[in-house]
């Protein structure tokens, strides 16, 4: 039950704010796009290993009549959350609205196992939930974004995209850069807000004692078949349905404790909305992952343990990822008050890239890890500068 807990805690770490606007409580990212008036679009693609995932579209912002063509940029939502975090802020601090009214054709990604990704070719996920959730962030980062880069070029034709990613959006980059250096030249730069690969110093001493452990913890929810965060569609409508119509006074507490212990800086009025489409579904694979980072210190593919790692690696320890053979620009931006990543995890990582151009400290000392994607002033804070540093490649 603990465990448990933790998780929730997370994917709630990675709720964002939105527009005070109760029109949007109950719809998901392509429906709010539309209903603030922007062009939206639904393509689902099937990756090369079979998984059917969603990408909502942005073409082009509300004052454009989309004739002119328009330069795509990708954007990747973090672990347990989707791309409701770029759209639910509503057109003035929506990152996705943002970036239409600036430009650019915006391609809104949902990975594996998410609510609007929860498909497969041949794999139920509820007949075969082990088969289905057997993957980690290294799977969306070789497949899901991969093939999410090649066909947003097909489609709009250009010969390179755009990247912004948050926390998991940002690991996912990493591992494709340094897996599939190929892909490099596809990205003309890379935007990594809280960015999560070194997480040696994490900030609680609980979770550092929990990732002690996270190989006996692994085997524990395969034994009892417990391969997806559980209940997150019953959390989730649950949340929304008890939260309707904070804050009125005859409002669940519930969403009282949401907003005080993980919105605080988020005006009482949004919080409808935001529980929305989050949490929104992940498997638990991808945290075990994470916690195998926490505990081993470094950046590195999944740890079978001695036996099979020596079988799938040819060595007893997984292999580091190298990102030495990142080419592509990378800017990152970063907080003091992150939560997860601390400032020394962050600046180890970008001083193993070889191409940061900008590596931007939030000036806020309070800002946080979900900040990124819910401050009533993330605009001015980070996105004025996201915007600059786009405008330049």
């Amino acid at each position: 039950m603990a465990l448990f807990s933790i998780l929730v805690t997370l994917c709630l770490l990675n709720i964002h704010q939105v527009l005070s606007d109760k029109s949007d409580v109950g719809l998901n990212p392509g429906e709010m796009i539309a209903n603030h008036g922007y062009p939206s679009e639904t393509h689902e693609i099937t990756t090369d290993d079979g998984y059917i995932i969603t990408l909502f579209r942005i073409p082009h912002g509300i004052n454009d009549d989309g004739a002119a063509k328009r330069p795509p940029i990708l954007l990747m939502h973090g672990f347990g959350v989707c791309s409701g975090e770029f759209v639910s802020l509503g057109p003035e601090r929506g990152l996705g609205f943002i970036l239409a009214d600036a430009g650019y054709d915006v391609w809104l990604a949902n990975t594996r196992g998410t609510a609007f990704s929860r498909k497969h070719t041949t794999i139920d996920p509820d007949l075969n939930p082990e088969q289905f959730f057997n993957y980690t962030w290294h799977e969306i980062a070789i497949y899901d974004v991969a093939n999410s880069i090649d066909y947003i070029l097909d489609v709009n034709g250009d010969d390179s995209v755009y990247y912004v990613g948050h926390s998991q959006g940002t690991t996912v980059f990493l591992v494709l850069a340094s897996t599939k250096p190929e892909y490099n030249s596809k990205i003309r730069v890379a935007n990594l807000m809280a960015p999560a690969a070194i997480i040696k110093h994490y900030p609680s001493t609980l979770i550092q004692g929990i990732c002690k452990y996270v190989d006996r913890v692994w085997s524990l929810l395969q034994k009892y078949r417990i391969y997806e965060i559980p209940l997150l569609g019953t959390l989730r409508e649950t949340v929304t349905t008890l939260c309707a119509n904070y804050p009125d006074e005859e409002s669940d507490p519930l969403c009282a404790m949401i907003h005080d212990s993980i919105l605080s800086r988020v005006d009482e009025a949004d919080v409808p909305v935001i529980v929305t489409n989050c949490p929104s579904g992940a498997g638990l694979k991808q945290y075990v992952h994470y916690g195998q980072l926490v505990r081993d210190g470094g950046f590195r593919q999944w740890n079978y343990g001695t036996e099979k790692n020596l079988e799938v690696y040819g060595s007893e320890n997984p292999p580091d990822y190298d990102l030495s053979l990142i080419t592509t620009p990378v800017a990152f931006y970063y907080a003091k008050n992150d939560g997860l990543i601390t400032v020394e995890d962050e600046n180890l990582l970008a001083s193993m890239v070889p191409n940061v151009p900008v590596n931007y400290m939030v000036p806020d000392d309070s800002f946080a890890h979900i900040d990124f994607a819910m401050a009533d002033d993330v605009v001015e804070l980070v996105y004025n500068e996201l915007l600059d540093v786009l405008s330049k490649y």
